[in-house]
Formats: structure tokens, sequence, C-alpha cells
């Protein structure tokens, strides 16, 4: 979480959940993955995931150059 590696309604969903938990996420378009001849993404489609949060690591998005990705301890 806040790395913007993951989809800014997903990441809202599980903002607050502990190890354990299990939720359904809906995700509306506006917060939704890019949209774009390369996704498979609508921009009028609902994401909805089922999650279970099994553990939390501490991790950092890392840059070098034009890379960029995220390591976790």
């Amino acid at each position: 979480m806040g790395t913007k590696a993951l989809v800014p309604g997903f990441e809202e969903g599980i903002r607050d959940m502990r190890p354990g938990g299990k939720r359904r996420i809906i995700i509306p378009p506006e917060l939704g993955p890019p949209v774009g001849p390369s996704t498979f993404f609508s921009s009028k489609q609902f994401e909805v995931f089922d999650v279970e949060l099994l553990d939390v690591q501490d991790c950092k998005r890392r840059t070098i150059g034009f890379y960029s990705d995220v390591v976790c301890n």
C-alpha cells in the first residue's frame, strides 16, 4: 500500500484489513485499473475481488533510472 502498485479502489478496499480478514471488494470504474487498448479493462466495468489477507509485509518502491519495482523485507 502506498507504493502506487495497486489499483486505487483495491488499495482503498484492503486499507483497514487485518491478517486473517476476508472481504469482497467491488471497485467502480472510476477507481479501477487503467483503461486502454493495451489492457483488458473497459471504462464501464466494475471489478469484483474476494480477498483473504494472509500477511502484511513492509515494502518500498525502488527506482533506478527508468526502472521501478517494489521490494519487501
